[in-house]
Protein backbone atom coordinates (compact mmCIF):
# COMPACT_ATOMS: atom_id res chain seq x y z
CA UNK A 1 0.00 0.00 0.00
CA UNK A 2 1.39 3.40 -1.14
CA UNK A 3 0.76 6.22 1.75
CA UNK A 4 -1.42 9.08 0.72
CA UNK A 5 0.15 12.54 1.09
CA UNK A 6 -2.76 14.53 1.68
CA UNK A 7 -1.20 17.56 3.61
CA UNK A 8 2.58 19.01 3.74
CA UNK A 9 4.15 21.10 6.57
CA UNK A 10 6.83 22.94 4.55
CA UNK A 11 9.31 24.79 7.30
CA UNK A 12 11.36 27.66 6.42
CA UNK A 13 13.89 30.16 7.97
CA UNK A 14 13.27 32.15 4.54
CA UNK A 15 16.60 32.43 4.11
CA UNK A 16 17.45 32.68 0.43
CA UNK A 17 18.95 29.17 0.23
CA UNK A 18 15.55 27.72 1.78
CA UNK A 19 14.22 28.24 -1.55
CA UNK A 20 15.32 24.99 -2.92
CA UNK A 21 13.64 23.27 -0.19
CA UNK A 22 10.18 24.85 -1.21
CA UNK A 23 10.43 24.53 -5.06
CA UNK A 24 10.42 20.33 -3.59
CA UNK A 25 7.12 21.09 -1.22
CA UNK A 26 5.44 23.02 -4.03
CA UNK A 27 6.23 20.02 -6.05
CA UNK A 28 5.61 17.34 -4.61
CA UNK A 29 2.40 19.35 -3.18
CA UNK A 30 1.22 19.73 -6.88
CA UNK A 31 2.26 15.81 -7.73
CA UNK A 32 -0.13 14.39 -5.14
CA UNK A 33 -2.84 17.22 -5.27
CA UNK A 34 -2.10 17.80 -1.46
CA UNK A 35 -2.60 20.86 0.80
CA UNK A 36 0.84 22.88 1.64
CA UNK A 37 1.26 24.58 5.16
CA UNK A 38 3.97 26.75 5.73
CA UNK A 39 5.56 26.96 8.84
CA UNK A 40 7.99 29.48 10.15
CA UNK A 41 9.43 30.27 13.80
CA UNK A 42 10.77 32.90 15.41
CA UNK A 43 11.88 32.95 19.11
CA UNK A 44 10.11 35.06 21.65
CA UNK A 45 11.02 38.63 23.09
CA UNK A 46 13.91 37.58 25.25
CA UNK A 47 13.77 39.09 29.11
CA UNK A 48 16.91 41.74 28.26
CA UNK A 49 17.27 43.07 32.13
CA UNK A 50 19.45 45.91 30.15
CA UNK A 51 15.95 47.04 28.66
CA UNK A 52 13.93 45.66 30.95
CA UNK A 53 14.56 47.64 34.22
CA UNK A 54 12.71 51.02 32.45
CA UNK A 55 9.26 49.26 32.07
CA UNK A 56 7.26 48.11 34.80
CA UNK A 57 6.25 44.56 35.19
CA UNK A 58 2.86 45.20 33.25
CA UNK A 59 4.09 47.90 30.37
CA UNK A 60 6.90 44.71 29.52
CA UNK A 61 4.64 42.40 29.18
CA UNK A 62 2.70 44.78 26.74
CA UNK A 63 5.18 45.82 24.94
CA UNK A 64 6.82 42.22 24.06
CA UNK A 65 2.95 41.10 23.37
CA UNK A 66 2.96 44.19 21.04
CA UNK A 67 6.57 43.10 19.37
CA UNK A 68 5.76 39.69 18.87
CA UNK A 69 2.48 40.35 17.23
CA UNK A 70 4.02 42.69 15.00
CA UNK A 71 6.77 40.01 14.03
CA UNK A 72 3.83 37.37 13.55
CA UNK A 73 2.42 39.73 11.01
CA UNK A 74 5.48 41.11 9.31
CA UNK A 75 6.62 37.45 9.08
CA UNK A 76 3.23 36.04 7.42
CA UNK A 77 4.07 38.73 4.84
CA UNK A 78 7.26 37.58 4.07
CA UNK A 79 6.34 33.57 4.00
CA UNK A 80 3.51 35.01 1.50
CA UNK A 81 5.96 37.24 -0.64
CA UNK A 82 8.58 34.28 -0.43
CA UNK A 83 6.03 31.30 -1.92
CA UNK A 84 4.96 33.66 -4.44
CA UNK A 85 9.08 34.68 -5.62
CA UNK A 86 9.75 30.62 -5.59
CA UNK A 87 6.19 29.96 -7.60
CA UNK A 88 7.96 32.00 -10.51
CA UNK A 89 10.71 30.22 -10.95
CA UNK A 90 8.58 27.00 -11.13
CA UNK A 91 7.39 26.14 -14.73
CA UNK A 92 3.71 26.19 -14.42
CA UNK A 93 3.59 26.48 -11.27
CA UNK A 94 -0.16 27.53 -9.87
CA UNK A 95 0.55 26.30 -6.66
CA UNK A 96 -0.10 28.61 -3.26
CA UNK A 97 0.53 27.66 0.13
CA UNK A 98 -2.80 26.17 1.80
CA UNK A 99 -2.29 27.90 5.00
CA UNK A 100 0.59 30.08 6.40
CA UNK A 101 1.64 29.47 10.04
CA UNK A 102 3.84 31.44 12.18
CA UNK A 103 5.22 30.27 15.94
CA UNK A 104 6.70 31.22 18.44
CA UNK A 105 9.41 29.16 20.64
CA UNK A 106 11.95 26.16 20.01
CA UNK A 107 11.84 25.36 15.84
CA UNK A 108 12.37 21.93 15.87
CA UNK A 109 9.43 21.69 19.00
CA UNK A 110 6.83 23.78 17.01
CA UNK A 111 7.77 21.67 14.01
CA UNK A 112 6.78 18.56 15.41
CA UNK A 113 3.89 20.05 17.30
CA UNK A 114 2.87 22.29 14.01
CA UNK A 115 2.99 18.90 12.20
CA UNK A 116 0.79 16.81 14.49
CA UNK A 117 -1.74 19.61 15.42
CA UNK A 118 -2.27 20.19 11.55
CA UNK A 119 -2.46 16.22 10.54
CA UNK A 120 0.50 16.67 8.23
CA UNK A 121 1.42 13.53 6.45
CA UNK A 122 4.75 14.44 5.51
CA UNK A 123 7.54 17.24 6.25
CA UNK A 124 9.55 19.07 4.14
CA UNK A 125 12.82 21.11 5.20
CA UNK A 126 15.79 22.19 3.92
CA UNK A 127 19.60 21.51 5.29
CA UNK A 128 22.53 23.22 5.19
CA UNK A 129 24.60 21.06 7.02
CA UNK A 130 26.72 24.27 8.31
CA UNK A 131 28.27 23.25 11.73
CA UNK A 132 30.23 20.22 13.03
CA UNK A 133 30.78 16.75 11.82
CA UNK A 134 27.58 15.54 12.26
CA UNK A 135 25.95 18.77 11.37
CA UNK A 136 27.78 18.42 8.44
CA UNK A 137 25.59 15.83 6.72
CA UNK A 138 22.38 17.33 8.20
CA UNK A 139 21.79 20.71 9.63
CA UNK A 140 21.03 20.55 13.19
CA UNK A 141 17.49 21.79 13.18
CA UNK A 142 16.21 19.19 10.01
CA UNK A 143 18.40 16.31 12.15
CA UNK A 144 16.31 16.61 15.35
CA UNK A 145 13.47 17.10 13.73
CA UNK A 146 14.25 14.25 11.50
CA UNK A 147 14.83 12.27 14.84
CA UNK A 148 11.84 13.07 16.77
CA UNK A 149 9.10 13.21 13.99
CA UNK A 150 6.64 10.41 14.38
CA UNK A 151 5.77 11.09 9.97
CA UNK A 152 8.31 10.97 7.65
CA UNK A 153 10.55 13.67 7.09
CA UNK A 154 11.75 14.75 3.59
CA UNK A 155 15.39 16.83 3.70
CA UNK A 156 16.49 18.31 1.13
CA UNK A 157 19.81 19.41 1.03
CA UNK A 158 20.69 22.99 -0.05
CA UNK A 159 23.33 23.58 -2.59
CA UNK A 160 24.94 26.81 -3.39
CA UNK A 161 24.02 27.59 -6.69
Amino acid sequence: MIPEIKKILYSTDLSDSSRQSLSWAMTIATKHNAKLLMLTVIEDVSSSPSVQIYFSEQEWNQLKKRINSEAIDIMKERLNGFCEEVKATIPGCTYVADEILVRRGNPVEKIIASAEEHKCDIIVIGSLGAGGLTDAILGSTARRVLRRSKIPVFVVPITNK
